[in-house]
């Protein structure tokens, strides 16, 4: 394994490098959407949005690649010719200087061409300056300075022209205003010539230490109030005001070309200086410390302009490679053509001697930072492997190479020779295509080597046989993605599908979080917590084993597949993604994002290919080479973003962007754009808009940069936008835009108010007309009303005495009770009671006398018979049961009980007794035959109800009813017969004979008992017959009056 081809001769060979160093410099070309590639001059206003003046025009952009670049002519209101000058006045107006003398001006969103009436310009505009006054200064290429102090609503300058007469030459190449308030007018000829303002000319501008200088072609006074004076043959001079010190700049000490073009200064108060010929050098305090120019990341030789924006990037406006935007020296990127083997990095380490190590798909690149120029990148030559996938050095200094092709190979630290180790080659599987695959390494112990396989986890100790992990141990067999090693030396373990298993003295614990994933990276932060990178599911972070928190894109991630973790010398933690590179800060609970236009070219990260430097430097393999970050103080400090609404169309016409716009009701497709000019990170700006009147809340985050609602209801709205930057910090104020959409004429207030008094006036008179009609319909409906009231009285009465007629008719039938319950319910439900006395009543020699009676006559004695009964048993509250033939069955305590059932039957017992008395005295004397009469009473329990769907009858049921009828049958004529049981009731308020036991059919012998008479002390009257009051009262008889009534 470690001989072929990986074991050849190993040594190294002197790259092809350069200087092994590539800063980022973004360049805005004619690739992607700039009109030309030469560029006279750059500035950003105070929306944030950056002009060029360009050999085509005036150009904006506003960060976003070809989409963001916008070109301005003619047709915009601007004059003709190359726009050569720009300047941004107190009143945030912008100034574009044309060649051939044309002047433009942009107020708000419009621009216009500007005009001198007096003498045209016709020469080129070099220069623009305001001073303390705020008049505008305008220099040219032949006609001397401008003073303008008006600008006319049409475009015609209140202004005053200087030249010769004042003591100024025509040909000026520039004007600066310096902080003291002079004006500093700089001739073609390389002389400098300042405003006198109360003689009115121009006198020559000489400082202490700069009397020699000649041929200046650039002016500039830093934020420290230094002057920096540009020359065409003789470098840079630096005068301190305050000392009066001055220090020549110049090939000889550092800078790279002695002709000046321009001067800028960055954030961190260092001086750029633009070269004719040889790019740009940047002074610090100790001289020249840096140099850009096409062999290190800027891509002209030629600098016209250096300006630096709000966020402190750097503009460079170059003479053939448009606008060059250098973002800061935090990344530098190492590619195939500065020495990689290939530009697929996949492995980074950093050696005992401060050399860093790549592994890539052609083999293992080496950085030495000790060697300058030539050699500073190398490579191990006869080292013919490829696809290399890890790095690492053991505690002897031995480097380990593990790669997809060839397993592993141990390089000795003197002369990277091969260390053979022939028992490894048993424990690394060969896959179909006959290759030993390495996914993973990480040291452990001193001599000891964890190595991850597409099969599972191995170990190797030096002197020990190696060691291979397996399910019985408590290790997944899928390919390994990942190996790390902790502060504590706890070895973690990411499989493929499989999760996390932490290896403690080589004992293996699964982390089990409930759900399958594939780790792809680890790290520990400085509380001890294990960060997990992901594919597919973010971040996870663990302490103690337990999951704390998930971080993914909706949390500033730029990605949710994370391939490697690393932590940096303030305990940062930064995260490598598929999409770019985050920074992690606690502080802020939040995320700093890098993608390839801040500097990360790579974009891509590589599993695992991360490492920190000794000097604090952190290096990532990528898909396009390795990145070196260098994590700056004070780098990350950045400010709130500008936001503004750049453009609103109606109805897909352009309109002007002018508040309290009112728009026609069929205007009612809006669309409004707005931007954020963000230069370190366009691709990381994110937007929320909402519009009152419409939304109720804002809408989520999105990377649009224009807002469509194609249907606008009529109303009043406020359209506002922010931003967020790639440090998620949000626009301190949103950019708001008020506009009003007019209802139509039918849905406006004057006509609201007329129509709802035309409804008011139509409706009054309806009503008015209407009263009268229903007058007199009233009248009319009166008088039948009368008649049909009439009427229905009537038919009501006659309804009401048919209900009364039927209601007495089924009370006669039935009782009260039994009836209510059948109108209710239908039926009604059979009872039982536990206490009745039933009596019947039967005709001696009925058979006998009916025979000498006619059927008719036979029908009314009887009729006449029963019906003084009736009136007796309702006397007493007793239920009339029924009559068959000449027999009479009735009953006391049914439907209702009654505690004096057994007294009150007793007593109409007598008194049908008296009456049938008195009617046998009157037949008698009519000379007709006489009925005698039996009467039986018994009590008993016995069931009471209603059978059948058909002519209802109440009847009783019982062994009660049967006794009943045998005391009748046993009795005499003309004699009350009650039972035993029915005298136990009774024995306290009347006078009995005992008869004994008397045999009784079907029954056998029954104690009876003759009723004589009421006991006289409850009797009213001698014969016992009438009851007393104190009788009446204790057996709930009513009084006498009453029973009359």
């Amino acid at each position: 394994m470690f001989q072929r081809p990986f074991l050849l001769v190993l040594g190294f060979l002197l790259s092809s490098l350069l200087h092994a160093q590539r800063f980022y410099f973004e360049r805005l070309d004619v690739q992607n959407g700039l009109p030309t590639s030469k560029v006279f001059s750059v500035l950003q206003d105070s929306t944030g949005m950056v002009w060029m003046g360009t050999e085509a025009g005036l150009v904006s952009y506003n960060g976003n690649d070809r989409d963001g670049v916008r070109s301005f002519g003619t047709e915009e209101g601007l004059a003709p010719n190359s726009a050569r000058c720009l300047f941004v006045d107190k009143e945030h107006r912008l100034w574009v200087g044309h060649s051939g003398g044309g002047l433009s001006l942009r107020t708000g969103r419009d621009f216009k061409t500007l005009k001198l009436t007096a003498e045209p310009l016709t020469t080129d505009i070099t220069g623009f300056v305001q001073d303390d006054a705020g008049a505008v200064w305008i220099t040219t290429m032949g006609q001397g300075a401008v003073k303008v102090t008006q600008v006319g609503e049409d475009g015609t300058l209140t202004a005053e022209r200087y030249g010769n007469k004042q003591g100024l030459v025509d040909h000026l190449v520039g004007v600066e205003h310096l902080s003291d308030g002079v004006l500093a007018f700089l001739e073609d000829g390389g002389t400098l010539k300042k405003w006198e303002a109360a003689g009115k000319r121009f006198t020559s501008l000489d400082w202490t230490g700069l009397e020699d200088v000649q041929f200046v072609t650039a002016l500039y006074q830093d934020s420290d109030g230094r002057l920096w004076v540009g020359t065409q043959n003789n470098g840079a001079y630096c005068r301190d005001n305050g000392t009066g010190q001055v220090v020549n700049y110049s090939t000889t000490n550092g800078l790279p070309s002695n002709t000046v073009s321009c001067f800028g200064e960055d954030a961190t108060g260092q001086v750029w200086v633009g070269t004719w010929g040889a790019g740009v050098a940047v002074i610090g305090l100790n001289g020249v410390r840096r140099h850009y120019f096409p062999g290190n990341g800027l891509e002209s030789l030629v600098i016209r302009r250096i300006a630096r924006d709000r966020e402190g990037n750097m503009l460079l406006a170059t003479n053939d490679f448009g606008l060059n935007i250098f973002k800061g020296e935090r990344f530098l990127n190492l590619l195939e053509q500065d020495g990689l083997m290939d530009k697929q990095v996949w492995a980074v380490m950093e050696d005992r001697e401060g050399r860093i190590w790549f592994g890539t798909d052609g083999g293992v690149s080496i950085l030495d930072p000790t060697v300058q120029g030539t050699g500073m990148v190398k490579t191990l030559q006869t080292v013919k492997t490829s696809r290399v996938r890890s790095l690492c050095e053991d505690a002897l200094g031995n480097i380990w190479v593990g790669s997809e092709t060839n397993g592993i190979v141990d390089l000795d630290p003197e002369a990277f020779h091969p260390v053979p180790h022939p028992d490894l080659e048993i424990v690394i599987p060969v896959d179909a295509a006959g290759n030993r695959k390495v996914t993973a390494m990480a040291t452990g112990q001193p001599g000891e080597l964890w190595i991850g396989t597409i099969n599972g986890l191995k170990r190797y100790s030096a002197g020990a046989p190696p060691m291979v992990y397996g399910e019985g141990d408590g290790v997944p067999t899928t390919s390994v993605t990942a190996l790390y090693r902790d502060d504590k030396g706890t070895i973690w373990v990411g499989n493929a599908g499989k999760g996390i298993t932490r290896m403690d003295n080589g004992k293996a614990t699964r982390i089990d979080l409930g759900r399958s994933f594939t780790p792809n990276c680890f790290v520990q932060d400085g509380e001890g917590r294990l960060w997990v990178g992901t594919e597919g599911q973010g971040l996870v972070i663990l302490k103690d084993g337990k999951e704390e928190r998930i971080y993914g894109k909706e949390d500033g991630l730029l990605a949710n597949t994370v391939r490697s973790l690393i932590r940096d010398k303030d305990g940062h933690i930064w995260v490598g993604t598929i999409e770019g590179l985050n920074k992690w800060r606690p502080k802020q609970d939040g995320f700093l994002a890098f993608t390839a236009r801040s500097g990360f070219i790579g974009v891509e990260a590589k599993p695992n290919a991360a490492c920190l430097t000794r000097n604090g430097d952190l290096w990532f393999g990528t898909a396009t080479g390795a990145s070196r970050v260098v994590p700056e103080k004070g780098a990350d400090k950045t400010l709130p973003p500008l936001i503004a609404i750049r453009a609103l169309s109606i109805n897909l016409e352009d309109r002007p962007v002018e508040q309290d716009l009112r728009f026609d009701h069929s205007e009612r497709s809006v669309r409004i754009a707005y931007g954020s000019v963000s230069l370190s990170d366009p691709a990381a700006v994110r937007y929320s808009y909402m519009l009152k009147g419409l939304d109720e809340d804002w809408q989520p985050v999105t990377n649009e940069t224009n807002a469509y609602y194609p249907a606008l209801p009529p109303g009043n709205y406020t359209f506002m936008v922010k931003s967020m930057n790639r440090a998620g910090l949000w626009s301190e104020k949103p950019a708001e835009l008020h506009f009003t959409i007019l209802p139509p004429w039918w849905q406006s207030w004057w006509f609201y108010t007329a129509l709802a008094a035309a409804i008011v006036i139509s409706i009054f008179s309806y009503i008015k007309f209407r009263e009268r009609q229903l007058k007199l319909r009233n009248q009319v409906l009166e008088r039948k009303v009368e008649e049909r009231t009439a009427e229905v009285v009537a038919q009501s009465k006659e309804i009401e005495g048919q209900k009364v007629e039927i209601e007495d008719l089924l009370l006669n039938i039935l009782p009260k009770e039994i009836s209510e319950e059948l109108k209710e319910k239908g039926k009604a439900t059979a009872r039982q009671h536990e206490e009745v006395t039933v009596m019947f009543t039967d005709m001696k020699g009925f058979t006998k006398v009916a025979e000498t009676m006619t059927p008719q006559q036979l029908v009314s004695e009887l009729d006449e018979c029963f019906i003084r009964f009736d009136a007796i048993i309702d006397r007493y509250g007793i239920e009339k049961i029924k009559t068959i033939g000449d027999s009479y069955m009735s009953a006391c305590g049914v439907p209702t009980s009654d505690t004096n059932h057994a007294a009150k039957a007793v007593m109409a017992a007598l008194d049908v007794r008296q009456d049938m008395i008195h009617w046998k005295q009157e037949r008698e004397a009519k000379g007709m035959q006489p009925w005698v009469l039996r009467i039986g009473l018994h009590t008993g329990p016995v069931v009471a109800g209603v059978v059948g769907k058909r002519k209802f009858a109440y009847d009783i049921w019982g062994d009660a009813v049967n006794t009943a009828s045998r005391m009748e049958s046993s009795g005499e004529p003309g004699e009350v017969n009650v039972s035993g049981t029915t005298y136990e009731l009774i024995k306290d308020w009347f006078v009995c004979d005992h008869r004994g036991k008397v045999q009784a059919k079907n029954k056998g012998e029954i104690d009876m008992y003759f009723v004589r008479r009421i006991k006289p002390e409850f009797s009213a009257d001698d014969r016992g017959l009438v009851p007393n009051a104190r009788f009446r009262k204790a057996c709930g008889l009513p009084e006498a009056q009453q029973e009359l009534a």
